[in-house]
């Protein structure tokens, strides 16, 4: 089984788009708007891929060549970090080549829905700066496609190196690796021992796959230890304490449902950021802790964090998201309540943002 997908045959996979945490650095400065486009959509990428490097470390300038389309300068300083036994670096050329597999999956069908729907939900004072953006990710993904194909991934060392560092109990290593490891208890022994190794995110995979296989009624094995890997993923990796919530508020590890205390998780996770915190608040039965007031606030709070580039370029899908649900829940709001709401939105912001930004990478 290789890890590595030769370019001539690339596909994407849903386990090489769930990539946990969250970025190094970024490369474009905060302050750039939406108004300079290809400033703007640069940034994007070097939050996202700054996002997707969160658990390793490797020098803050690969997120910058990656950010400005220099792939092949940037795989090269990997592969050579690589080759001198550095396995953060070779974890960070699994998930570029991975990267470079989404890029080439984009489709100008993508581009035309995204456009009909930008064209849908904003006002027109937004719609054109937003459909700037739309044309700098066209040119982007175009050159980035192309980098990609020039750069030379040593597919056959990378799995090499890649596999010897999970055996020899690197969990980042042995995490990554399960992602694409099919045989089910060969994957979850790579889990188990990275999670043991106290990685986050292998305990957060570990805890998704045991609750998955609860709901599916696949076995009740080990139903007891999710809610302590979530608790212990939730201390670095906010989006574990959404599912920690969620899996609280309703009793799926056989405890009894604790709305109450599942929305402290949750509101928590929305504090640093997290987008599934927001729109649990829209879904899931925690929601009833809180006011209405108090959603539509976090809703706004989530679309500044989307307009200084914390989405990554997920940008403009949260952008579309958002101004449909802000609408709706400003429009079922009192005159009176919707300008609490607004206040309660700038009180948040002051408050939280900045630890938003941090942990978002999009300071």
């Amino acid at each position: 089984m290789s890890v590595l997908l030769p370019r001539g045959r690339l596909r994407a996979t849903a386990a090489a788009a769930a990539i946990f945490g969250v970025g190094v650095c970024t490369t474009a400065p905060a302050e750039v708007t939406p108004a300079d486009a290809t400033a703007f959509y640069r940034h994007l990428v070097a939050v996202d891929r700054a996002q997707a490097l969160r658990d390793v470390e490797i020098p803050a300038e690969i997120v910058g060549l990656l950010a400005g389309v220099e792939v092949p300068a940037a795989v090269e300083k990997l592969e050579k970090l690589a080759a001198a036994a550095d396995v953060a670096a070779n974890v960070a050329l699994v998930r570029t080549q991975h990267w470079c597999v989404g890029l080439g999956k984009r489709s100008a069908q993508q581009a035309e829905q995204r456009e009909a729907a930008l064209r849908e939900v904003l006002p027109p004072d937004q719609l054109e700066t937003s459909l700037g953006v739309l044309r700098a990710e066209q040119e982007f993904v175009a050159r980035a496609a192309a980098a990609c194909q020039a750069a030379r991934f040593a597919y056959g060392d990378i799995e090499r190196r890649l596999r010897a560092a999970a055996a020899a109990g690197d969990a980042t290593s042995s995490s990554e690796l399960a992602r694409f490891t099919r045989d089910p208890d060969k994957r979850t022994g790579l889990l188990v021992a990275a999670a043991e190794g106290g990685y986050a995110p292998a305990q957060y995979q570990l805890a998704v796959n045991r609750l998955f296989a609860v709901q599916r009624g696949e076995t009740t094995e080990n139903v007891g230890t999710i809610r302590l890997l979530l608790k212990q993923a939730g201390q670095t990796l906010p989006a574990a304490k959404v599912d920690l919530a969620n899996c609280m508020a309703t009793g799926c590890d056989g405890h009894p449902a604790d709305g109450a205390t599942a929305a402290a998780f949750a509101v928590d996770a929305a504090r640093d950021g997290e987008p599934s915190a927001f729109a649990g608040m829209l879904r899931m039965p925690w929601r009833a802790s809180l006011k209405g007031t108090e959603i539509t606030a976090w809703q706004l709070f989530a679309g500044r964090l989307n307009e200084a580039g914390c989405s990554g370029t997920g940008y403009l899908d949260t952008q579309i998201g958002l101004t449909r649900v802000t609408n709706q829940l400003e429009q079922a709001l009192p005159p009176e309540q919707l300008e609490q709401a607004r206040s309660l939105a700038e009180r948040y912001w002051s408050e939280f943002g900045a630890r938003a930004r941090r942990e978002q990478r999009c300071d």
